[in-house]
C-alpha cells in the first residue's frame, strides 16, 4: 500500500472533530469559521511508515513481526485493521504499540477515544493519549482543540493557544489558522492583528481558502508599515522539526518574542524567607520560572544536576513552610509515605494531589544511595513534590519514575509504581551548603497525623511552578 493510498484511507476512517472559532476582532459577520480536524494516521506520520501491505503473505509477515513485539509493525497492523473496518482489532494493536511509545499509535488511540470508535467515547482518555503523543512532537493541535472546547479537560483558552502555537510552528495549517483567530480575538493571548495576519498568511500559503479570506480581512486593519512587518515575519518564518527537542523550541520568530509556558512541576517552600525546593530538570533551560497564580518571577539561586535539586527564591515570603525530618538516615524500608504535588495540571485537580505509598527501597536507581524508591504513584508534573512521613515532615523530593513504555519494550512487562526521590540526607546537605535557614519537625514523641491533615498543611506551602521559554 503506497502513501497516497494510505492518505485516501485516512479520510474514510473516522469523522472529523470540529473546532469552531469565530472572530469578533476583525469582522464577526464576514470572517469564515476555522475548522480543526482530527484524523487517523495523518500524513505527517508518513516518515514512520515501514510496511506496505499488499497481499496475504505480507499481512502474515506483518502479524508475525507485530506478535514478536515490533512496535512499528503493531501500529501498521492496527492501521491495516482500520482499513478493514475492524476497529476493535485496530484498537488492540494500537494499544500494544502505544505502550512501547509509538507516537502514531498514541495519536490514533486518542482519536479513537475522541470519536468513540472501537471503544466507548472518553474525552479524558483521549486527552491522555494526545498528551503522550504531544510529548513526542505530535497531537499538539488536537490538545488545542480539547482545551478550546473543554473536552476532557477544563476549558482553557491560554492552554489552547499554547498547544496551537506548538503545532503551528511545526507547519500544521489548521493550527496556524486557529492561532490567527486567537491573536485576532485576543482569546488566550493579547490581541495582535499583525500576528493574526502572519498566521493567516502562513495558513493561506498552503491553499486554505478560509485562511486567505481571513488574511485579507486582517490586512484591511493594518497600516502599510504593519502590513510590511507582517509580510516580513511570514517570509522569515521557518518550520520547526517536530522530532527536535521540545525544550529547545523557539515558539516565536519575532523581534518582540513572547514567552510561552512549556512545562510545569512542583516546588515547596523550606523557609520563611521564600526559599523553595524543586528538581533541576524542572527549571533546566527555562527563561523564566513562575509560580502559578502569583505575580513575579522566581529566581533560580542554584541547582545540582547530579542530584536533581534546584533552590528557588520565590517572589514572595510566607509564614507557612515545610519542616524536614530531623533524622532521615533512620528511615526504614516499608514505612508509609505521602506525596503532595501538582501532577497533570492540564487534567487533574488544581488544588493539588495527594498519593500515599511506602518506602520500597532505601536506595534508588542502580543502588543510588542519594535516592529512595517509593510506591506512591506519581505523574508528569509531580517532579519536585515533597515526600512526607506520617508526621508531615519532608523525607525526600520526588525526582523520577520508571518509564513504563521503555520497561515494556525491554522486558515485555510493565513496571508498576517504581518511582524515585532524592533522600532527606542529600536534601539537607544541599540546603546547608546554600545556607538556607530551614527547620526540622518534632522528634520521636510527635504525634502522627491523618492524610487529610497532612494534605491541608502541605497545600499551604506547596506550589505549582511553570517553566516559560
Amino acid at each position: 500500500m503506497n502513501i497516497s493510498n494510505i492518505a485516501v484511507l485516512v479520510i474514510l476512517l473516522l469523522p472529523l472533530i470540529g473546532c469552531d472559532e469565530k472572530t469578533s476582532g476583525i469582522n464577526s459577520k464576514e470572517v469564515a469559521t476555522s475548522q480543526e480536524s482530527t484524523e487517523l494516521y495523518p500524513e505527517d506520520f508518513s516518515d514512520l511508515i515501514k510496511y506496505g501491505v499488499k497481499n496475504e503473505a505480507e499481512i502474515a509477515k506483518l502479524k508475525s513481526e507485530a506478535e514478536a513485539g515490533d512496535a512499528v509493525a503493531q501500529q501498521e497492523l492496527g492501521f491495516y485493521y482500520d482499513s478493514q473496518k475492524d476497529a476493535v482489532k485496530a484498537f488492540e494493536w494500537y494499544q500494544k504499540a502505544a505502550a512501547q511509545g509509538n507516537v502514531a499509535a498514541q495519536y490514533n488511540l486518542g482519536v479513537m477515544y475522541d470519536n468513540g470508535v472501537g471503544v466507548p467515547e472518553d474525552d479524558v482518555k483521549a486527552v491522555e493519549w494526545y498528551q503522550k503523543a504531544a510529548a513526542q512532537g505530535d497531537a499538539q493541535s488536537n490538545l488545542g482543540v480539547m482545551y478550546n472546547k473543554g473536552n476532557g479537560v477544563p476549558k482553557d483558552s491560554v492552554k489552547a493557544f499554547e498547544w496551537y502555537q506548538k503545532a503551528a510552528e511545526q507547519g500544521n495549517a489548521k493550527a496556524q489558522h486557529s492561532l490567527g483567530f486567537k491573536y485576532a480575538t485576543g482569546d488566550g493571548v493579547p490581541k495582535n492583528i499583525v500576528k493574526a495576519y502572519v498566521w493567516f498568511n502562513l495558513a493561506a500559503a498552503k491553499g486554505g481558502k478560509e485562511a486567505q479570506s481571513n488574511r485579507d480581512l486582517a490586512e484591511k486593519e493594518l497600516s502599510d508599515a504593519e502590513r510590511m512587518e507582517g509580510q516580513r515575519l511570514a517570509s522569515n518564518w521557518k518550520k520547526i522539526d517536530k522530532y527536535s527537542s521540545l525544550d529547545s523550541v523557539d515558539l516565536n520568530d519575532t523581534p518582540t518574542q513572547e514567552l510561552i509556558k512549556q512545562a510545569t512541576g512542583t516546588a515547596f517552600t523550606v523557609s520563611n524567607e521564600g526559599h523553595a525546593l524543586t528538581n533541576h530538570h524542572v527549571i533546566n533551560g527555562c527563561t523564566e520560572v513562575k509560580v502559578a497564580g502569583r505575580e513575579g518571577v522566581a529566581k533560580v539561586i542554584t541547582s545540582d544536576s547530579v542530584n536533581d535539586l534546584a533552590l528557588l527564591q520565590l517572589p514572595f515570603n510566607s509564614d507557612d513552610f515545610a519542616k524536614l525530618n530531623p533524622d532521615p538516615g533512620k528511615l526504614r524500608q516499608g514505612e508509609d509515605v505521602i506525596v503532595f504535588g501538582y501532577p497533570l495540571n492540564w487534567a487533574l485537580s488544581s488544588g493539588g494531589n495527594l498519593t500515599p505509598g511506602t518506602i520500597s527501597a532505601l536506595t534508588g536507581l542502580g543502588n543510588n544511595t542519594n535516592q529512595i524508591q517509593i510506591t506512591a504513584p506519581i505523574q508528569p508534573g509531580s517532579s519536585g513534590s515533597p515526600v512526607m512521613d506520617k508526621k508531615g515532615n519532608v523525607i525526600a523530593v520526588v525526582s523520577m519514575m520508571l518509564d513504563d513504555g521503555k520497561m515494556t519494550k525491554l522486558t515485555g512487562q510493565v513496571g508498576q509504581n517504581v518511582n524515585f526521590a532524592v533522600n532527606g540526607q542529600t536534601v539537607k546537605l544541599f540546603l546547608d551548603a546554600n545556607k538556607v535557614p530551614y527547620k526540622t519537625g518534632g522528634g520521636l514523641f510527635t504525634m502522627e497525623k491523618s492524610n487529610a491533615d497532612i494534605a491541608d498543611e502541605a497545600r499551604k506551602w506547596t506550589v505549582l511552578v511553570e517553566c516559560w521559554k
